[in-house]
């Protein structure tokens, strides 16, 4: 079969498989009379299997390992399963009720009475009066710092990147360590792609270190839509503590202290004391 073929049988797009082979996770037969690409039952099963593992967010290293009987399947997956339960630490409290529900319906009751409505919502009200507003203000700010990553962001290709093929294979590779959906519309030297739905273009520049790609929202506003539940005030606080002067105080800050510095510290707390004071009241007022 062809590149075709396969890209419809698996759902995989022509240049993801493209960067499969030349990851060495998928390995192609030629055809001698035209030297194009035929791929049979094995690359089929053996592409599959690779969707299925990333699926399980496991890393393309891991996935050639287990392909290349490097490292036992068991193995692996049973450390990604450790990997997986520490993450999952972050939703505890919404398992821990979902548990008790699980729990509820083994015992015979109706679905919805194994709800208690009553008694799950004064639970979860404690759960948000405890730790909820903490929470609120630690996700928004999530949501805001990865709103202002997508705007634009930057990374160090593997290669120089000399032309169009090295182009997309740096984008694709940067995508599957960051477990993006990366879709390429125009290949080239100024490439554009989409992720997750949004538009961005790419450049290539060089510096001292050597290629810096450099990659751009096509449309920053769309990004705004799903802010618009953030307070004004709580995104002026976000903006400073994401911003680089943030960083630059604290770590002035420090130095000082560390050399006993207290009166640039304090002059410095002097100076920017009444704007943060005003961010602060704007915020909780």
């Amino acid at each position: 079969m062809n590149i075709n073929e396969l890209e419809r049988l698996t759902g995989i797009t022509k240049q993801n498989i493209r960067f499969y082979e030349k990851k060495e996770l998928l390995h192609p037969a030629r055809n001698s009379e035209n030297n194009y690409r035929e791929y049979t039952q094995d690359d089929l099963m053996r592409l599959k299997t690779i969707k299925l593992l990333r699926k399980l967010d496991l890393s393309l290293e891991d996935i050639r390992r287990i392909l290349q009987e490097e490292a036992p399947l068991g193995d692996t997956l049973a450390q990604h399963l450790k990997t997986l339960q520490e993450k999952q630490q972050e939703l505890n409290a919404c398992i821990d009720v979902c548990k008790e529900l699980v729990n509820k319906t083994r015992s015979g009751e109706t679905q919805l009475a194994l709800l208690h409505v009553d008694e799950t919502l004064r639970k979860m009200d404690e759960m948000e009066r405890n730790g909820g507003k903490f929470m609120s203000i630690v996700q928004d700010y999530k949501r805001f710092a990865e709103a202002e990553h997508l705007r634009g962001f930057s990374f160090k290709p593997d290669t120089m990147v000399m032309n169009a093929g090295e182009f997309t294979e740096a984008l694709l590779q940067y995508a599957e360590e960051n477990q993006l959906n990366l879709v390429i519309t125009k290949e080239g030297m100024y490439p554009v792609f989409r992720i997750d739905g949004m538009e961005y273009k790419a450049e290539r520049i060089f510096d001292r270190f050597g290629a810096t790609i450099h990659c751009s929202l096509t449309h920053p506003e769309e990004l705004e839509a799903g802010l618009k539940d953030i307070a004004p005030a709580r995104r002026l606080v976000y903006k400073f503590i994401h911003g680089p002067w943030f960083f630059l105080l604290v770590l002035f800050l420090i130095m000082a202290i560390s050399r006993r510095s207290f009166l640039w510290a304090f002059l410095v707390l002097a100076m920017i004391g009444p704007y943060l004071w005003w961010l602060l009241i704007r915020y909780f007022r």
